[in-house]
C-alpha cells in the first residue's frame, strides 16, 4: 500500500506548528522490508528516500507521515491541499474511515515530548536534504516516530474462567462469561493525534512534575508523558477528539440524546455483544475533560455471562429477580409473588387468579426488564382495572418511571459493563469521597482511551447477578459511583498497555 508523505513549511509569521502550511506530498510506496529496530517502545521500523521538488536548503521544512492511508479513491484520511494549514487540516478532516485495522492500521505521526513541550511535525533538518538518491540513501536518516490511530481492547487471561460467587446474598452461584462487545465507542477522530489545547484547559499538563502531586489522591503530571529512561522517543498519554469538551453531551432529555448519538455508537440489543473472548477489538480515541467524564461518553466493555444460581433445581436457566430485592426467584415462586399481589388488592381474588408469564404484548419471560400488564393477570369472576394494574406492580415494588421492574434473566444470561480507565486507579486514584470538579491534576484521563494505548480487562470475581440485557447508559452520572463494582490494575507494554482486573 501506497503512504504519502506531506513536507509542510515555517512561513514567517507561523509562531506554533499549527499554523505551519502544507507544501508537497510524496509517495513512500510499501516501505518493505520493515525491520526490528530494537529500539525500547519501537515495534518496527523501515527506511526509504523520497524525491520533494519543493523543498530547499534555505527555509524551515517539516515531515508528515501517513501509514496505511489507502489510495486517493479509497484514502482513509482527505491529503491536505498546498498552502492549508496543519491545524485547519487535522480538525477539519475529522473522519470515521479508519475506525477498523482492515487494510492495516492507519498510523501517522506521533506527538514526542521534549523540555517541556510537544510537538509532532518532524523538522527536515537541512543538512539532511541531499541532491541524488544515492547520496540520501547512504546517509543517516530523518526519524519519523508514528503510531498507530486506534485503541486496543483485549481480555487478559481467566476472564472466561468459571467463577464460583463468594458474596453472602449469591455464595456458591457460578458464572462463566461467554461473549463481550466495546460500547459508546468515538464515531469520528482526527486524522493526527491532537494536543493542541489541552494546555490551555490544563496549563500545568506537560510540567511532567513528579514532586507536585495531588493532596488527596497523590497523582502528578507525570503520568501524561513518557518517562521511561530506555526510550528515546517520547510519547505522550493524552489527546483531544473531537467532542473532547463538547457539554452539550451532558444535556438530559431528547436534546442530550440526539447529541450523544450523533456523537458515539451504542450497542441497544443483546445480540450485538458476541465477540469471541480471544477476538481484539478496536475503536477509535475517545477523551474527554473533567466536565464530560460522564457515563453516557465513556467507553466501556459489556460482558455476556451465563449465570447459574446454586438455588435453581436441576434443568432450570431463566431466573428473576423483583424490583430492588436481591433474591433470586424461580418461575413457580415468582408466579406465587404475583398471585399474592393480586390478592392483596382485588377483592376475593385468593385462589382464583392466573398468572401468565408469556403473555402474548407483554412477555416476562423473555430477557430484559418487565411490569405487569392486564395480559399477565387473569381472576375467576372479578374484572382487572388499570388501577389494579398500578396497585399490584406497587405490592411488588415496581415503578416504571423509575425503571425499577421484574428483571428476566432469560437462559441465565447475564450482562456486565466495564468503563474503561485510562491512567484508573494506579495513577488517579478515585474513592467515594472524592468529585472531579475541577482538579485536572488528580483525575484528568482516569477514564478514557487513546490512540495506540491497548488496554486488557480481567475480570477476576463476580459478586453477583449483572443486567438481564445490555444496560442503558447513564448521561447525567459521572464515571465513579459509590457503588462501582469495578477495580483497576494498571500496566504499561509497548502499545502503552492498560490491563484492568474486574469485580462484577
Amino acid at each position: 500500500m501506497m503512504q504519502p508523505y506531506s513536507s509542510l513549511r515555517r512561513g514567517g509569521e507561523a509562531t506554533k506548528e499549527g499554523d505551519y502550511t502544507f507544501v508537497e506530498c510524496a509517495e513512500l510506496g510499501s516501505m518493505a522490508p520493515w525491520k526490528d529496530k530494537n529500539e525500547p517502545g519501537v515495534t518496527t521500523h523501515a527506511k526509504i528516500t523520497a524525491k520533494l521538488d519543493k523543498v530547499n536548503r534555505t527555509d524551515k521544512f517539516f515531515a508528515l507521515v501517513l501509514l496505511n492511508n489507502g489510495t486517493v479513491a479509497n484514502a482513509k484520511v482527505t491529503l491536505p491541499t498546498d498552502g492549508e494549514k496543519f491545524s485547519k487540516w487535522n480538525t477539519e478532516k475529522v473522519t470515521n474511515k479508519f475506525a477498523t485495522p482492515e487494510n492495516g492500521f492507519y498510523m501517522a505521526n506521533a506527538p514526542l515530548f521534549e523540555n517541556n513541550n510537544v510537538t509532532t511535525l518532524v523538522p527536515i533538518v537541512s543538512d539532511k536534504i541531499y541532491p541524488t538518491e544515492e547520496e540520501a540513501a547512504k546517509n543517516p536518516a530523518t526519524d519519523i516516530y508514528v503510531e498507530r490511530c486506534l485503541a486496543k481492547v483485549t481480555l487478559g487471561t481467566g476472564t472466561t474462567t468459571e467463577k464460583t460467587v463468594t458474596s453472602d446474598t449469591y455464595q456458591g452461584d457460578k458464572v462463566t462469561i461467554s461473549k463481550w462487545a466495546l460500547d459508546v465507542t468515538n464515531k469520528k477522530a482526527y486524522p493526527i493525534h491532537n494536543v493542541d489545547g489541552l494546555n490551555e484547559d490544563y496549563t500545568e499538563i506537560w510540567n511532567n512534575n513528579a514532586t507536585t502531586s495531588s493532596s488527596i489522591n497523590g497523582a502528578n503530571t507525570q503520568r501524561f508523558v513518557d518517562n521511561n529512561t530506555a526510550t528515546l522517543a517520547k510519547r505522550v498519554y493524552w489527546g483531544i477528539d473531537p467532542n473532547y469538551n463538547n457539554n452539550s453531551l451532558c444535556t438530559l432529555g431528547e436534546a442530550g440524546k440526539t447529541a450523544r448519538e450523533k456523537e458515539f455508537n451504542y450497542v441497544t440489543a443483546n445480540t450485538d455483544v458476541k465477540a469471541e473472548p480471544t477476538t481484539s477489538l478496536y475503536c477509535l480515541e475517545n477523551t474527554f475533560n473533567l466536565d464530560n467524564m460522564m457515563q453516557g461518553q465513556t467507553t466501556r466493555v459489556i460482558f455476556k455471562a451465563t449465570y447459574k444460581p446454586a438455588s435453581l433445581h436441576e434443568g432450570e436457566k431463566t431466573f428473576y429477580k423483583i424490583g430492588k430485592n436481591t433474591a433470586i426467584w424461580r418461575e413457580a415462586d415468582l408466579k406465587q409473588e404475583i398471585e399474592a399481589a393480586v390478592a392483596s388488592v382485588v377483592l376475593g381474588a385468593a385462589g382464583k387468579t392466573t398468572v401468565t408469564l408469556n403473555a402474548e404484548g407483554n412477555d416476562i419471560t423473555a430477557a430484559g426488564t418487565h411490569y405487569i400488564e392486564a395480559a399477565n393477570i387473569s381472576v375467576t369472576g372479578a374484572t382487572i382495572t388499570p388501577e389494579n394494574i398500578t396497585a399490584i406492580n406497587t405490592q411488588l415494588g415496581l415503578n416504571r418511571d423509575k425503571k425499577v421492574g421484574i428483571s428476566t434473566y432469560a437462559d441465565g444470561e447475564s450482562y456486565y459493563v466495564a468503563r474503561i480507565k485510562h491512567f484508573g486507579d494506579a495513577l488517579t486514584r478515585w474513592d467515594s469521597s472524592m468529585s472531579y470538579g475541577t482538579d485536572n491534576l488528580s483525575f484528568l484521563g482516569r477514564y478514557g482511551v487513546l490512540r495506540n494505548n491497548w488496554y486488557e480487562l480481567t475480570v477476576n470475581s463476580v459478586s453477583g447477578p449483572g443486567y438481564p440485557s445490555v444496560p442503558e447508559v447513564k448521561p447525567e452520572t459521572p464515571d465513579d459511583e459509590n457503588d462501582n463494582y469495578i477495580k483497576v490494575s494498571v500496566k504499561i507494554l509497548k502499545w502503552a498497555k492498560r490491563s484492568q482486573k474486574v469485580d462484577l
